[in-house]
């Protein structure tokens, strides 16, 4: 890692933070306040709300130089604790206990520090390329694309349903084409070939929102198929791969052209 890198990830860059706390509001605010007048579960406004954090913290992890997960995930908390005091004002439907809040406010801290880290994994480091020449499955690339598989698979899902009266096609190829794009997103960015790492991806990103579905919104057994939870998994899997192939494909024409 360079020097300039190394004095980024021990001082706090404060431009970023307050970066992070502007795109939070605006992204975490227009998350949730999309989302809200349809679906009027509270645990469905929590998660979306709690995506926008991860989404939030990837952008500032990417596009700042050196190493910015603290400031992405201050500006999370920062973000938090206001987006808190909004819906209190609000009186929306998400609870406001002090358990609730603390709760929000610490998965709000969580999620951001995790989108900053995919951020960084996918802006590149010295130790990318020789991670991937080392050994031929990197896991650090899956843990990466489970982390985008998952946020896109809600936001892509819950913020278009809404747009098109949640019509269940729509929701279908949204959630399938959040797959595509995830793949793309891991191809493109990681070094070497790197298509079997975001096709697992998407298999876990599955089993994520299945439990979702089952412990966060109650689904039953009946609901939740074998069939379903099987058909799931081998469509993470296969459009993961896809997108991870297309991915790799435009990094081969951005090289050769470079």
């Amino acid at each position: 890692m360079s020097k300039v890198a190394t004095q980024q990830s021990t001082q706090t860059e404060w431009k970023w933070v307050i970066s992070a706390v502007v795109a939070g509001l605006v992204i975490v605010g227009a998350s949730y306040y999309i989302v809200a007048p349809t679906f009027r579960s509270a645990e469905i406004q929590a998660l979306v709300m709690l995506v926008g954090f991860i989404i939030t913290g990837a952008i500032i992890g990417y596009f700042s130089p050196g190493v910015t997960i603290k400031e992405a995930t201050i500006g999370g908390a920062l973000v938090m604790v206001l987006m808190l005091g909004l819906l209190y004002i609000s009186n929306e439907d998400i609870p406001h206990t002090p358990v609730v809040n603390f709760m929000l406010l610490l998965l709000g801290i969580g999620f951001s520090w995790v989108g900053g880290w995919a951020g960084e994994k996918l802006q590149g480091d010295e130790n990318s390329a020789n991670e991937k020449r080392a050994q031929g499955f990197v896991w650090t690339w899956v843990l990466t694309g489970v982390v985008v598989g998952f946020a896109l698979n809600i936001l892509f899902v819950f913020l278009l349903a809404p747009a098109f009266k949640i019509n269940l096609s729509v929701a279908l190829v949204a959630f399938l084409v959040s797959f595509v794009v995830t793949g793309f997103i891991v191809g493109f960015k990681s070094p070497g070939i790197t298509i079997l790492e975001p096709a697992v991806a998407g298999m876990i990103a599955v089993l994520l929102d299945w439990l979702f579905l089952k412990y966060g919104l109650g689904f039953t057994e009946e609901t939740l198929k074998t069939s379903v939870m099987v058909s799931g998994l081998l469509i993470g899997f296969l459009f993961s791969m896809f997108g991870a192939w297309l991915g790799e494909k435009y990094q081969e024409s951005v090289e050769r052209k470079a």
